[in-house]
């Protein structure tokens, strides 16, 4: 009888067990191509009756000395209930066993996946239940489903370790013939997925923290869960999403008051159901908000460019797809933290390597331009815009963008008009024309700017003018296309159509900074200074802190007679300099002559009152440029680059980067405008000390050449003064006013002729330059020729009564 019952039980055993493994076969097969969802719950209720069957034929009829098998029984019914959307039964099940006191120790490693996947069902039941209505939502549920969440992913870590090493054992050469039921030395390495139920649980407490407002909390979760010691399958898993999470929730939910330091304790014991994490000496630990996310989308990054999918073929499209958008999220926040930095160096490089997954993705290559522009890299960001224009052929954003660059970094002006051109044909909407038009129009102020014929120039200012004038027609609303317009009309001596323009670019924003600057040119041309003034201070109590507002401030009050002023508004300039790049200061504290402290120490008598200093708008230093072209000559920009990055900007329409060269170069050209200020007031002794401050700073500058020229010529030193002219125009061989006045020392030094030629030059390239027209007045009369010299001298006060205190070209580059 003892025999016959043995037998029995046996039978009964391998019944439960074969019960147990059809039930689970039926239940994984499902879930793996029918993930639960509330589309799959008919589907489920009906394809899972028999895994059902299965499983409850366990549940009842497993021995008491199994219990482990009813547990696994149980749990794998409770992620059926959950995928059939029976709720509350699930729930009930899961109540009917006790996993609180397992152990590390006490478990199989695959017992651990089932727990955990159990624990996982459980908080997501609760939570369908509480949205549904049948439970009440309290803070004590969402502690409880936090908990289940919680503990489902650190279960989750602890088999993930466990299976790494189960598979290097399983790898060993030695073989063991004793393989037990459920030990999962056999499963673990043929799969390793884990589904998507235990990859949304391990990604779903720190989420929930942060949805209460306990961001703190939900940063703890986050660094616990990446801490844990990574597995094989874990660096493919979810280190990737959680890191791109934390990152993304610094980047915009925590600040410097709010960040949570890092703490390197744990409190793992010995036995207990969570994960070994890193610990060490000489770790490294992020002292701020902004250190811990760069460090995280840098590793995340890494992970991402290795993990990416290159395989072309199309059987691998989701899995390539998954991994791209994966990639491009981690690329988005790292472009966000980097140019937060302005370190746009590093997001190139990333970028770059994200080049060999993305091909055909038009996202990476235009993120990939746009960081190349930053970090001065723009031929090669015109090439990368080329192939953008390819992948998007109808955004016209691209074209623009890229007839920019060619206009002002890479002075392909014919090329930046074809590319609008283009735009313009591609255009479906009256504003994108309107854009389109407005940059064609401006490529061709590039082109008349360095026009020398006369039929070709007016050519150029009727298309300029007809460009600007269908981007405003189009939109009229544009405070943009109104203002271009109104300037290209002041360019031309237009005034009462610029006057025109200008006040309806005001009326449709009143505070335009570059409109009220272009109003008080204007008031300037028509020699009311005093209006013109008035029209200034207004702009100033808008942009108290603009260079290029003090600078028309300082001219229209020394046209006024207010010498003291403009030198008070000059310390002024110098001051803002002084305290905003007080760092520059730091670094290269021994450059220059020392004249800026004593210019602006409050004991000066130039130094009067000190402006209250707000935040600084830089973005419009324009002004303080050469008053030839609108746009230096590119032979001008590629002397002045090989002879020094120090001068490389001056006159260019290319903006310069913030930094130690472009603070330079601002001081260098406050000193310039003092330099000319005291020069107007017979001052040559202070001029000449400004300017050699200049000099000092940007010694290679054409225009520290041409004012040191000035005051030489002042002094009547026409050789030194000569030779000073002739250096400006070697390295810009187009600035009006240094062949202005070397036509005027060659006349001083007897050589007429020469002058003639010069000056003949001078009113070529630029023939609203009333200076040049009035030297070579002169210059004709003292050749005898009296008519001709009539004619330049009548053209000049013509020119004159029109001439504002700074030309109209250099508010070009201003918008």
């Amino acid at each position: 009888m003892l025999l016959i019952r043995g037998r029995v039980r046996v039978v009964d055993l391998l019944d439960v067990v074969s019960n147990l493994l059809h039930g689970e076969k039926e239940l994984e097969s499902y879930l793996r191509a029918n993930p639960p969802s509330e589309e799959n719950v008919g589907k489920a209720k009906e394809s899972l009756a028999s895994a059902e069957k299965h499983l409850r034929y366990v549940s009842t009829r497993c021995p008491k000395e199994k219990e482990t098998l009813k547990r696994e029984a149980v749990l794998l019914l409770v992620k059926l209930l959950f995928a059939q959307a029976r709720y509350t039964d699930a729930l009930n099940e899961f109540e009917s066993i006790s996993v609180d006191a397992l152990t590390i120790h006490s478990i199989t490693n695959r017992m651990l996946k089932i727990l955990a996947e159990g624990l996982a069902v459980k908080a997501m039941c609760m939570e369908k239940l509480i949205d549904q209505g049948v439970r009440e939502r309290t803070p004590q549920a969402e502690d409880m489903i936090i908990k289940y969440y919680e503990q489902a992913g650190d279960i989750l870590l602890v088999y993930l370790q466990n299976r790494d090493v189960v598979d290097l054992n399983s790898a060993s050469p030695t073989y063991s013939g004793n393989v037990a039921i459920g030990s999962g030395s056999h499963n673990t390495t043929s799969d390793d997925s884990i589904g998507s139920i235990l990859e949304m649980a391990v990604q779903k407490s720190p989420l929930i923290y942060i949805e209460k407002g306990e961001v703190s909390k939900g940063v703890g979760r986050f660094r616990d869960l990446l801490r844990a010691v990574g597995s094989t399958t874990s660096k493919n898993l979810y280190r990737l999403t959680l890191a791109r999470q934390l990152a993304e929730v610094l980047l915009r939910g925590v600040c410097s008051a709010t960040y949570p330091p890092i703490a390197l304790k744990t409190d793992r014991k010995r036995g207990s159901l969570k994960a070994r994490q890193y610990s060490g000496r000489g770790m490294f630990v992020p002292s701020n908000e902004e250190e811990e996310a760069l460090l995280l989308l840098l590793i995340a990054e890494a992970m991402a460019n290795r993990e990416a999918v290159l395989e072309r073929r199309p059987e691998h499209k989701q899995s390539r797809q998954h991994s791209y958008d994966n990639a491009t999220a981690v690329y988005d926040l790292l472009a966000i933290a980097l140019v937060r930095r302005s370190n746009c160096a590093i997001l190139a490089e990333a970028l770059e390597r994200a080049m060999k997954f993305s091909y055909e993705e038009p996202h990476v290559w235009y993120q990939f331009a746009l960081s190349l522009i930053e970090t001065g890299k723009f031929d090669r960001a015109n090439v990368v815009l080329k192939e953008c224009h390819r992948l998007m052929p109808s955004n016209n954003t691209i074209l623009l963008l890229q007839a920019d660059l060619c206009y002002e970094k890479l002075h392909l002006v014919d090329d930046g008009i074809a590319l609008c051109e283009k735009a313009v044909d591609n255009s479906d909407t009256t504003i994108g024309k309107s854009k389109a038009y407005l940059l064609l129009a401006t490529g061709y102020s590039y082109k008349l700017a360095e026009c020398r014929v006369k039929s070709e120039r007016e050519l150029l200012e009727k298309k300029a003018y007809d460009a600007y004038n269908k981007s405003y027609s189009l939109d009229s609303y544009s405070v943009e296309s109104a203002y271009r317009l109104a300037l290209h009309l002041a360019q031309q001596r237009r005034l009462t159509e610029a006057f025109r323009c200008t006040r309806q670019a005001l009326r449709l924003q009143p505070g335009h900074m570059n409109s009220l600057a272009l109003l008080s040119l204007l008031f300037s041309a028509e020699k009311n200074y005093e209006r013109a003034l008035e029209v200034i201070k207004i702009a100033l109590a808008e942009y108290p802190d603009t260079f290029s507002l003090l600078l028309i401030k300082s001219r229209l009050e020394n046209s006024l007679g207010l010498f003291n002023q403009s030198l008070i508004t000059c310390s002024n300039m110098l001051r803002l300099w002084k305290k905003e790049y007080q760092n520059t200061l730091e670094i290269e504290k021994n450059r220059g002559t020392g004249l800026l402290e004593r210019f602006t120490d409050s004991g000066s008598k130039a130094f009067l009152l000190v402006s209250n200093t707000a935040d600084t708008d830089f973005s419009h230093a324009g002004l303080f440029e050469s008053k030839g072209s609108v746009r230096e000559s590119v032979a001008a920009s590629k002397v002045e680059k090989a002879l020094s990055e120090v001068a490389s900007s001056y006159q260019s329409s290319v903006w310069p980067r913030l930094g130690p060269q472009y603070s330079w170069s601002v001081q260098a050209q406050i000193w310039l405008h003092l330099a000319e200020i005291y020069l107007e007031a017979s001052k040559t002794k202070e001029a000449h000390d400004c300017v050699d401050e200049a000099m000092t700073i940007c010694p290679l500058s054409h225009l520290a050449s041409y004012m040191k020229g000035r005051v030489l010529e002042v002094e009547q030193k026409y050789s030194e003064a000569k030779s000073c002219f002739e250096a400006a125009l070697c390295i810009n061989p187009y600035h009006v006013k240094s062949m202005a006045y070397l036509g005027k020392t060659l006349h001083s030094m007897g050589h007429s002729k020469l002058a003639e030629k010069m000056l003949r030059d001078a009113v070529n390239v630029n023939p609203t330059a009333h200076q040049a027209w009035k030297e070579l007045g002169v210059v004709l009369e003292a050749l005898k020729e009296f008519d001709t010299a009539s004619d330049c001298l009548i053209t000049a006060i013509n020119l004159e009564r029109s001439t504002p205190v700074i030309p109209f070209s250099n508010l070009f580059r201003m918008s």
